[in-house]
């Protein structure tokens, strides 16, 4: 009995040494009709309506943690996004989605920290987050308007950042009081790493290009504040020296800002407000003083140009596991680097739905949602590749979805 006991306690003892490994993920596949249609250039370019099933962020991931002792931990996060709907590399638009299909395309990163500060070294979230203020297109339903405005991947402004690799981030647990936990600052040498011979001055962005000398890097902050009901974000990054967005000789520097405030009048429900502004300044003079042109994901374009707008996002428990959502997002006319507004440079979005959740890990939801862009702007619901192609200046996306979404 007594060697039976003292066999437990070391196996107990081993086991407690040992680091725990969580495996998790999400299936999110719905049913939908996508279109785009009303281009300025003619029938000819817009984007008929079509029936898909369709996949948004589903993945695959596993968390690391051991515990070091004096309250400090080591950690490693490898979270993997799967196609579902296709089993392949490529999203509804044809082109490969660079969230899914290769090990920590969502996000990785190995770290150490304790309950003040944690550093963090890898592929990491960085401006697109929204925490409490929008859950609703990361984690709700299949897509949104929202997000498509204030970090955007398509249309006549850009975000500065979305997911980074090569980052070196400090990401706040305590360490300035837990009303600011979530708070990050962060810089990647994704456009220093790359390359591979001394031949040219070339600078790379991070599209996924290499080029030797490159020297394009990324910075930022977020800044998270709670206090009870109350929620407030300020958000900034800038990219500096990339040549991703332009086949000349200019390079670019793209600069991001949002500020949020929300408020949760329900438990599970929350009214928030989003005003945001992006910039865009090509080096060369000669590409930075022409007419700005939208870009398409990260087409060659050029034209320096400011652009602000706000997004308003409502979440609300109708009771029963069922809860309403609600966004409207304004894109104000671009300017160009002289102050002078772009003509029909503007946008508008919308979205409604609702969700019923089964159990606590599995809903179904249906939305409609769309954006009304002028003829100059082509903003589309380009994250994840969900979109069913690159939409023209002029033309409207509009999405009718319903579908499942399993976390586990």
């Amino acid at each position: 009995m007594k060697k039976s006991l003292i066999a437990l306690a070391a196996l107990a003892a081993t086991s407690s040494a040992m680091a725990q490994v969580t495996l998790y993920g999400r299936a999110n596949v719905a049913i939908d009709n996508y279109s785009a249609t009303g281009a300025t250039g003619g029938t000819a370019l817009d984007i008929a309506g079509r029936n898909r099933v369709v996949d948004s962020s589903s993945r695959l991931g596993f968390r690391v943690n051991e515990d070091l002792g004096g309250g400090t931990r080591a950690f490693a996060v490898c979270e993997t996004g799967i196609n579902i709907d296709n089993g392949g590399p490529n999203g509804q638009s044809g082109v490969v989605n660079a969230s899914a299909n290769t090990f920590c395309s969502r996000e990785g990163h190995v770290g150490w920290g304790n309950k003040g500060l944690e550093l963090r070294l890898g592929r990491q979230n960085v401006f697109w987050t929204h925490g409490d203020l929008n859950q609703t297109g990361a984690n709700f339903i299949a897509s949104e308007v929202a997000g498509a405005f204030y970090a955007p991947s398509s249309g006549m402004s850009l975000g500065a950042a979305s997911r980074l690799d090569n980052t070196i981030l400090l990401h706040l647990n305590q360490a300035l009081g837990a009303n600011f936990s979530g708070s990050q600052v962060y810089y990647s040498t994704t456009g220093e790493t790359k390359g591979t011979a001394a031949t040219t001055t070339t600078s790379i962005g991070t599209n996924g290009a290499t080029a030797p000398n490159a020297t394009a890097s990324t910075m930022g902050f977020k800044l998270n504040f709670n206090q009870g009901p109350i929620g407030a974000m300020a958000d900034w990054a800038k990219i500096s020296d990339s040549a991703s967005l332009t086949t000349s000789a200019s390079n670019v520097d793209r600069t991001s800002w949002k500020i949020a405030g929300g408020y949760r009048h329900q438990k599970a429900g929350i009214v928030s407000l989003t005003y945001f502004n992006h910039e865009t300044a090509f080096s060369a003079p000669a590409t930075n003083g022409v007419a700005p042109t939208s870009f398409s994901g990260v087409a060659a374009a050029a034209g320096g140009r400011k652009q602000s707008g706000l997004a308003l996002n409502l979440v609300h428990d109708l009771g029963g596991g069922l809860f309403g959502y609600a966004q409207y997002a304004k894109m104000d006319s671009a300017k160009n680097y002289l102050g002078v507004s772009v003509p029909q440079s503007g946008a508008t979005g919308m979205m409604v739905g609702v969700r019923k959740n089964l159990s606590p890990r599995t809903g179904v939801y249906a939305a409609y949602m769309t954006i009304d862009n002028e003829a100059a702007n082509n903003i589309n619901f380009t994250g994840g590749a969900y979109a069913a192609g690159v939409s023209q200046p002029g033309a409207d996306p509009k999405v009718i979805q319903a579908g499942i979404m399993h976390n586990f």
